[in-house]
């Protein structure tokens, strides 16, 4: 069950992180009025953001435990795609943009630690590789979801609701987590 959890917590985090990514400037255009060419700063946001929630989440999971920081992650991440829509100044899209990045970027570093801390450092090369492909999936459909949302409807709000509620289910499968046998 354990790699199930893991899996899917993945899929649903890296399909929100990669929705807002890939379709970043866009996003940015759209909701802020701004020109193509100031929207990639905000690709710079996300990407110092995602630099620094990979290490402070390390931290803070040595720290808090593995189940507690995700939790926390996933809830930043269901708190912003419920806002997400409404972030149209500069300040509120940038404010938004660091969280979904450093959540994202915290999410990343946490699944190779809880993978070793649940099955062992012996195979954690292949276990973690199983688990990785949930990164492939949610890589897909992300983006893919945020596209196919913004030529259907006109606007990204479709693939927020569905971030926030993959992401919900990501807060709430890390809480039903097994405690880790040492």
């Amino acid at each position: 069950p354990q790699f199930y959890m893991l899996w899917s917590m993945f899929c649903f985090g890296t399909f929100a992180g990669l929705l807002i990514l890939g379709q970043l400037s866009n996003i940015a255009q759209e909701q802020t009025g701004i020109t193509a060419h100031t929207a990639t700063s905000f690709v710079m946001i996300y990407a110092v953001f995602n630099w620094f929630g990979r290490l402070a989440c390390g931290f803070i999971s040595d720290k808090a435990g593995r189940k507690s920081t995700f939790f926390f992650i996933f809830l930043i991440q269901f708190i912003c795609f419920v806002f997400f829509a409404r972030f149209v100044t500069l300040l509120s899209f940038s404010i938004g943009t660091a969280l979904v990045a450093f959540s994202f970027g915290g999410m990343l570093t946490l699944f190779p630690s809880t993978t070793a801390d649940y099955f062992g450092v012996k195979n954690l090369g292949l276990n973690y590789g199983l688990v990785f492909t949930a990164w492939g999936a949610g890589g897909v459909f992300g983006p893919l979801l945020g596209g196919l949302a913004r030529d259907l409807t006109g606007t990204y709000n479709v693939s927020y609701l569905v971030s926030a509620v993959l992401c919900l289910m990501g807060a709430t499968i890390s809480l039903l987590m097994p405690a880790i046998q040492r």
